[in-house]
């Protein structure tokens, strides 16, 4: 969706996170808070087993590698569940990072705007139009 203001454009997308490999997304209606997100491991044995790698669920002595994925979660989580405030923090740090590697960043700059439970950016061209993007992150059950 998208509103155009006097001065300003609002951009509202809607971006799907998807779980790393051998983890899944659930909703947990159960407990206070509703509707939080479960992080949980899955079974790929047969999958990993052609690959030649082991199934994390399944990874001898009970040892998880401490790999970019096992990195990613624990950046985003609190305990099994996502973080909805570290997994704003963290798009709000990937995106304004990778903003400065393209060409448009010559030209319009990037303020991330203060929100906790959200992801909203303001961009800014040299001419004094602004673009605000109010980003809604969602996971697909």
């Amino acid at each position: 969706a998208w509103s155009v203001q006097e001065s300003c454009t609002i951009y509202y997308p809607v971006v799907i996170l998807w779980p790393p490999p051998g983890h899944s997304f659930s909703v947990d209606r159960t407990k206070p808070p509703a509707r939080r997100v479960r992080v949980a491991l899955e079974c790929l044995c047969s999958g990993e087993q052609l690959l030649g790698q082991t199934c994390l669920l399944h990874a001898s002595g009970g040892q998880l590698p401490r790999d970019q994925d096992w990195y990613l979660l624990d950046t985003l989580c609190t305990g099994s569940y996502l973080d909805v405030e570290k997994v704003a923090r963290w798009v709000q740090r990937m995106v304004a990072s990778a903003w400065v590697l393209l060409p448009h960043s010559l030209h319009c700059q990037i303020t991330v705007l203060p929100s906790s439970q959200s992801c909203s950016f303001q961009l800014t061209s040299t001419s004094g139009m602004q673009i605000t993007i109010e980003m809604a992150l969602a996971v697909q059950q």
